[in-house]
């Protein structure tokens, strides 16, 4: 991805929203946070952005199907660097996570291309961030 010339060398820019839900749907791994009985944790899943919501998808016996007890204060990250040219940009998602019981969404969830589980396995739970707030930044370097 090319810089934007309105980038400044070595300036930290803030994202517009709508720049953000485009890059949300560039890549396909991204990390959910959440504070559980065990503490803070930040996993890496795999996901796609459909239709202003990000999916993934999990096992019922995993520990991230603990979610789907319901957590309103999840963050959801995803992000880009280039060590060669010293750019790069985040974006940030904070909203509310939970299991997607409805078979249509499921269906359309679990046939889309990029939510193939990259550990492997059977991954049948379908599990949805609503996004309440989307920020993000860039980086220029010098």
């Amino acid at each position: 991805m090319s810089v934007n010339p309105e980038y400044k060398a070595g300036k930290i820019s803030e994202l517009p929203e709508a720049e953000c839900r485009v890059l949300l749907s560039t890549t396909t791994v991204g990390r959910i946070a959440f504070v559980d009985d065990e503490g803070q944790q930040l996993v890496p899943v795999n996901f796609a952005f459909i239709e202003d919501a990000i999916y993934f998808r999990t096992r019922p016996d995993g520990f991230l199907a603990r979610l789907a007890l319901g957590h309103d204060d999840v963050a959801f990250g995803v992000d880009h660097h280039d060590d060669t040219y010293r750019h790069g940009w985040n974006v940030t998602v904070r909203g509310a996570v939970e299991q997607v019981e409805d078979r249509a969404t499921i269906s359309m969830v679990l046939s889309h291309g990029r939510l193939r589980p990259w550990a492997g396995g059977v991954r049948p739970m379908v599990m949805r961030v609503v996004p309440e707030d989307i920020s993000g930044r860039r980086v220029a370097g010098q």
